[in-house]
């Protein structure tokens, strides 16, 4: 399985509103399928009390990058 590091979903969606979205582009936004199953892998493990530091810190990039799309699409 590729394993996205916590860079690559600000990347992600960087690229994508550089990329001049449509309203309806940035409502329908949803990550790659990559980086939801990482994110998914480390919500798994944090439940699970297994995460390493640098994978809290990577976690926590996730909610980060959640929290701007969901401000993002909410001024839509």
């Amino acid at each position: 399985m590729s394993i996205a590091t916590h860079p690559q979903v600000f990347e992600e969606i960087a690229e994508f509103v550089a990329s001049f979205p449509t309203r309806d582009e940035v409502l329908a936004f949803r990550p790659s399928v990559e980086i939801q199953d990482r994110a998914r892998e480390l919500l798994w493990k944090s439940n699970a009390g297994e995460l390493t530091d640098e994978e809290r810190e990577e976690l926590d990039d996730f909610g980060r990058a959640e929290l701007f799309v969901r401000m993002l699409k909410a001024r839509m």
